[in-house]
């Protein structure tokens, strides 16, 4: 009880900096104290992180990842992409919006890392893919996760549909074509595949804007992950 007593006289803010005040309405006082601890205001995100940790999704991009950095101070590429997606969890909606994590210390303990990316770490992390590394990337980690769905006994119905990104850049692909919320923007046009049962994404192909709808529909369903579980397809493209 000594030690603590004089731990606290020492350094006063170091647990026991706090103050009374009135609050605006009311007439119970709201007490206010400072802590030397880290905190966060995603604590809900222990539960996203227990779900990754579940479905071991840590460990299949560590294994699947096509790339990785030789130099020892760099973040390791499962770190910046997960740290990629827990951003997007807490809503960022642009690669800026991840230097919102970036000193939340708490967040980090939860994730397991000692170095959150910025933004230019994550941005040339995408730039490294190509389509052949994506492919190498995606298809045996898509393979390990469709397990984890419930698969009805008569296998899956697929879904195809296409829809329009509007784009207000200069964009790689984007073209001006059919537009009907902003005639003559550019625009993408991608190509989906979906699974009705599921429901996920199970397959996409970003098109340029001035590609008709069913353009590459052949060669895009030959690329489908799992023609062996398919009971039906739906086309409305």
């Amino acid at each position: 009880m000594k030690g603590v007593a004089k731990q606290k006289a020492t350094n006063p803010t170091a647990q026991n900096d706090a103050d009374n005040i009135s609050p605006t309405f009311g007439i119970r006082q709201v007490q206010i104290r400072s802590t030397e601890r880290a905190v966060t205001p995603f604590g809900g995100m222990a539960s996203f992180f227990a779900f990754l940790e579940r479905i071991e999704l840590p460990a299949k991009l560590q294994e699947n990842m096509p790339f990785v950095h030789r130099s020892p101070n760099s973040i390791p590429p499962a770190h910046t992409l997960t740290a990629f997606l827990c951003s997007v969890v807490v809503g960022a909606s642009r690669f800026a919006h991840s230097d919102w994590l970036r000193s939340d210390k708490a967040l980090h303990a939860m994730l397991g890392i000692t170095r959150f990316p910025g933004t230019d770490t994550i941005r040339n992390f995408f730039a490294r893919f190509t389509q052949g590394t994506i492919e190498a990337f995606w298809r045996p980690l898509w393979s390990s996760i469709l397990p984890l769905f419930l698969m009805p006994e008569e296998g899956y119905s697929l879904d195809l549909d296409s829809t329009i990104f509007q784009r207000s850049g200069h964009q790689e692909g984007a073209a001006k074509g059919y537009n009907p919320h902003r005639p003559g923007r550019l625009s993408h046009h991608p190509l989906l595949a979906m699974l009705a049962e599921a429901p996920c994404i199970l397959h996409a192909w970003l098109r340029s804007g001035n590609t008709i709808a069913s353009r590459g529909i052949v060669e895009f369903l030959r690329e489908r992950h799992l023609s062996s579980c398919l009971r039906a397809g739906r086309c409305d493209v």
